[in-house]
């Protein structure tokens, strides 16, 4: 894939491949090849851009395969973005618990430590990512899938954290939903700059240490 890591192509093909086998059982060797190539085509060229032309030749199939295997394009990038987001939502939840344990009430290592865990998510799994922030502003069917499944999931896991943090006077009391988006817009624009705008030699722990302490500084009671 142009311009992107090729360890992180493969792992995020491996991770869609495992995923959708844990959900649907072993693949077929063409129903594999065209999952892998949607994925590439997807992150090369976006959604709207990709025919199922284009998947067919890359695959190496008939595109008439295509449609035995998924009602329609739309189909495809769902079947590819849900079972990843289910299987990756409990590790994530694991994740944010061993976070606000470690920061032990500190908010500002809480949120380093949230940048920095997701930050390797995005890196690890970039043409999921970015096939992600080009459809989800005007794919009502995978907002939804989202919403439903992981957002809301993650939504219950912080409420009841920072709930708990704002009882013991480590932070201001604030909504779970306000936070996650307040979070997710600095990092997603870090990602963002540092990735696909400007991509060079960033200092992510420098980067990650002043938008944690402004952050934070937003939190104190």
């Amino acid at each position: 894939m142009s311009g992107s890591d090729p360890v992180a192509v493969t792992e995020a093909v491996a991770a869609v491949i495992a995923a959708v086998e844990a959900e649907e059982g072993k693949l077929a060797p063409k129903k594999r090849a065209v999952l892998e190539a949607a994925l590439c085509c997807f992150a090369e060229q976006g959604f709207a851009a990709t025919s199922t032309r284009s998947i067919a030749e890359r695959a190496g199939v008939a595109e008439a395969t295509i449609f035995r295997h998924f009602a329609s394009k739309e189909d495809l990038l769902l079947r590819i973005v849900r079972p990843l987001g289910m299987r990756l939502m409990a590790p994530a939840v694991a994740e944010a618990e061993a976070v606000f344990a470690q920061a032990d009430g500190d908010p500002e290592e809480m949120i380093r430590g949230i940048f920095r865990a997701r930050l390797a998510f995005a890196d690890r799994y970039a043409p999921l990512v970015r096939i992600l922030l080009q459809e989800l502003p005007v794919n009502p069917a995978l907002q939804g899938l989202l919403q439903e499944g992981v957002i809301a999931r993650l939504a219950r896991f912080a409420e009841d954290r920072l709930t708990r943090e704002a009882e013991q006077g480590h932070i201001r009391p604030i909504a779970a939903g306000r936070f996650l988006r307040i979070v997710a817009s600095v990092l997603i624009g870090y990602w963002v700059s540092r990735s696909m705008v400007a991509p060079g030699d960033w200092d992510d722990e420098a980067e990650i240490a002043v938008m944690a302490s402004v952050l934070a500084r937003g939190l104190q009671p």
